[in-house]
C-alpha cells in the first residue's frame, strides 16, 4: 500500500479498515478479521477515538460471525466504553452528540440483547438506559447541578431500581426492541424488577408484511394526524390532507373485525397485545410511567385497546419519560428550583406573511387557539399574550420566570418548533429566526417552569434517534422544564378547546398534571368526544406536578 510506504499511518489504518469491510461484505470473515485487527492496532497507536470506536464495532460483528462469542462480547464492551469516552469528550455539544447517537447505538442495543440472551435482563436494562437520552441527561444534570448516575463501568450499575421508589402508587414500563424481539421491564416502587420478552413476527403485525419491527412502528398510527378540514384550523406549519369522518362505533367495528382502510385503529389493539398484554398482570397502582423506545414515542398509550374494547386509560393514568436517568435528575433537582408562580399564556400569534423554508408563506389566524388562550387566562386570572403582542422577543423575555407556560400556536410538524409574531421594523419579509421559536432558542433559556403545555399540532414530534425524539419538547426538558404536555398529531379545534377547559379546571382545583390529563380524557369520552383523535392526542412527558394557584 502506498500509505504504508509513505509513512501515512492514518491512511494505512483506513486502507486496512476498508479492506476488512470489503472482505466482510463478500463473506470472508477470516480475512476481514485480520485486516480489522491491523487497522485497530494502528488506530490505537495514533489515538483516533472515533475510528477506534468504528473498528471495535466491526470486530464485534466479524467475531460474532466466526462464533467467537467471548471475544465478540469483549469487543462489544470495549466499543461501549469507547462510545462513553467520546460522549464525555464532546461535553456540552448536545447537537453533535445527538447527530452521532444512531451510530453510537450499535454497542448498546447489541450488548443489551446479549445480556438478555444469556439470562441477565437486569444488566440489559442498565445498558439500554445508557443509550437513552444520554445528551439530554447530561444537559439536565448540568442544569440542576446534580450528578449523573451510571456509566459504562459495570461497578456503577447499582441503584437504577431505586429511582421508582420516589414515585407512588404506580409501575414503570420500560420498553426496548431488538430485531424481532420486544423487551419489557416492569419496575415497581418497591424496587423489584420484572422482565419479559416477546417475539413479533408477520402474523403479529400484518399478514404478508415484510416490514421490520422498527419499520412497522415508524409507519403505524400516522393517519391520526389527518383530520377533516372543518375540524382543524391547522396549527401545524405543514399542509394537512382531509380524511373522511367516521363514527366511534365504526372505529370499534374496524378494530374488532380488522376491516377498513385505516390500519391505525387496528394498531391500537396490536400495540396493546404486543406491549401491554404480556405484562398486564404485573401492573400495579393507578399510574403507568412508560419509557418508550424510538418510534414508540408516537404511540397514544392511553388509547390502546384490549380485546374487549377497554382503553388502557380506563384503568391507568399514563405518563412517559425519556429515561430513568432524566427522571432521577428531576427528582434530585433543588426543591426551590422550579417556580410555583408566574404564568405565560401565548395564543394565536400574528405571524402573517413571512419567509418559511425558503418560500413566501402566509400563516392564517387561529381563532380557536385564541379562544383557548383566553379561556385559560380567565381560569388563571392572567391576561394572555395574543396576536401581534405574542412576539418572539417578548416570549423569550418572559419564559425564564414562568412556572406554567402554555402555547396555542402554529407548530412545525417535523420538530414541533413554534411560530410567534415577528417585529416588523422594515418592509422586508421576516425570516425564520425572527419569528420561529426553535430548539436552539429554548436551549439558551434557563427555564424554571414546572409545566409547559404545547397545544400546537405535532408538538410531540421530532427526529427519531437512538436517544428518542429530538424535538421542541426535548429542548424544554433539557432547559429546565419539569414536565411537558405535547400533542402527537394535528388537533381537532373544538375538541381541544373542550379538552383544555377540563384539564385546567382540574389543575386549578389542585389536582396534579397526570390526574388532570386523565380526568380530561375520561370526560371527553363520556361527553360526545369519543373518537380517539379527539381525546387522546396529548402526552405528558417528565415528572408529575401540581400547583397551588392563588396561594
Amino acid at each position: 500500500m502506498i500509505s504504508k510506504e509513505t509513512g501515512d499511518r492514518p491512511g494505512e489504518a483506513a486502507d486496512y479498515y476498508n479492506l476488512g469491510a470489503f472482505f466482510d461484505s463478500i463473506g470472508e470473515p477470516v480475512v476481514a478479521e485480520d485486516y480489522f485487527e491491523k487497522a485497530l492496532s494502528i488506530i490505537q497507536d495514533i489515538g483516533a477515538l472515533d475510528q477506534e470506536f468504528e473498528c471495535l464495532c466491526a470486530l464485534t460483528t466479524v467475531k460474532a460471525t466466526r462464533k467467537k462469542t467471548q471475544e465478540a462480547f469483549d469487543y462489544l464492551v470495549l466499543s461501549m466504553e469507547k462510545s462513553e469516552s467520546l460522549h464525555t469528550f464532546l461535553r456540552d455539544n448536545d447537537q453533535f452528540k445527538v447527530s452521532l447517537s444512531d451510530i453510537r447505538s450499535f454497542p448498546y442495543r447489541n450488548l443489551a440483547a446479549f445480556f438478555v440472551f444469556v439470562g441477565n435482563p437486569d444488566k440489559a436494562l442498565y445498558v439500554a438506559e445508557l443509550a437513552r437520552a444520554r445528551a439530554l441527561a447530561d444537559l439536565m444534570a448540568t442544569r440542576y447541578s446534580v450528578e449523573r448516575q451510571i456509566s459504562a463501568d459495570q461497578q456503577s450499575w447499582i441503584g437504577i431500581e431505586n429511582i421508582m421508589k420516589q414515585e407512588s402508587n404506580c409501575s414503570c414500563l420500560y420498553i426496548s426492541n431488538y430485531e424481532e424481539k420486544i423487551f419489557l421491564w416492569i419496575l415497581k416502587t418497591s424496587g423489584v424488577i420484572h422482565f419479559r420478552t416477546i417475539t413479533v413476527n408477520e402474523s403479529n403485525i400484518a399478514a404478508g408484511s415484510s416490514d421490520s419491527l422498527d419499520d412497522f412502528f415508524a409507519k403505524s398510527l400516522r393517519s391520526f394526524g389527518i383530520l377533516p378540514e372543518e375540524d382543524c384550523e391547522d396549527r401545524s406549519l405543514n399542509d394537512i390532507e382531509p380524511k373522511p369522518d367516521v363514527s366511534h362505533e365504526e372505529e370499534l367495528a374496524t378494530l374488532r373485525q380488522g376491516r377498513g382502510e385505516d390500519d391505525s385503529e387496528l394498531n391500537l389493539i396490536l400495540f396493546y397485545n404486543m406491549i401491554i398484554a404480556p405484562v398486564v398482570d404485573l401492573l400495579e397502582g393507578s399510574e403507568i410511567v412508560i419509557v418508550p423506545d424510538r418510534h414508540l414515542y408516537h404511540v397514544p398509550f392511553p388509547a390502546l385497546l384490549d380485546d374487549s374494547g377497554k382503553y388502557l386509560s380506563d384503568t391507568f393514568r399514563i405518563r412517559t419519560i425519556p429515561s430513568l436517568t432524566t427522571l432521577k435528575c428531576i427528582q434530585d433537582s433543588p426543591t426551590d428550583y422550579h417556580s410555583q408562580c408566574g404564568v405565560l399564556i401565548v395564543g394565536d400569534p400574528e405571524v402573517g406573511r413571512v419567509r418559511y423554508n425558503g418560500r413566501r408563506t402566509t400563516f392564517k389566524p387561529l381563532p380557536f387557539a385564541r379562544k383557548e388562550a383566553e379561556m385559560i387566562g380567565r381560569l388563571l386570572s392572567v391576561p394572555p399574550l395574543l396576536g401581534e403582542k405574542a412576539t418572539k422577543k417578548t416570549v423569550l423575555e418572559m419564559l425564564h420566570s414562568a412556572g406554567l407556560i402554555h402555547f396555542a400556536a402554529h407548530g412545525d410538524a417535523e420538530r414541533g418548533e413554534i411560530a410567534l409574531s415577528p417585529i416588523r421594523s422594515t418592509g422586508k419579509l421576516p425570516k425564520e429566526q425572527e419569528y420561529l421559536l426553535t430548539m436552539s432558542d429554548i436551549s439558551e433559556v434557563q427555564l424554571q417552569a414546572k409545566l409547559v403545555v404545547l397545544s400546537c399540532c405535532h408538538s410531540g414530534r421530532g427526529k427519531i434517534r437512538a436517544e428518542g425524539v429530538i424535538g421542541i419538547s426535548r429542548a424544554f426538558l433539557g432547559s429546565g422544564a419539569r414536565s411537558v404536555l405535547v400533542a402527537l398529531w394535528a388537533l381537532d379545534d373544538k375538541a381541544t378547546e373542550q379538552f383544555m377547559s377540563r384539564f385546567y379546571e382540574h389543575l386549578v382545583g389542585g389536582e396534579n398534571a397526570s390526574e388532570s390529563l386523565h380526568e380530561a380524557m375520561k370526560w371527553m369520552r363520556s361527553n360526545g368526544w369519543s373518537k380517539v383523535r379527539q381525546w387522546a392526542p396529548f402526552m405528558l412527558i417528565g415528572d408529575n406536578v401540581s400547583f397551588e394557584f392563588g396561594k
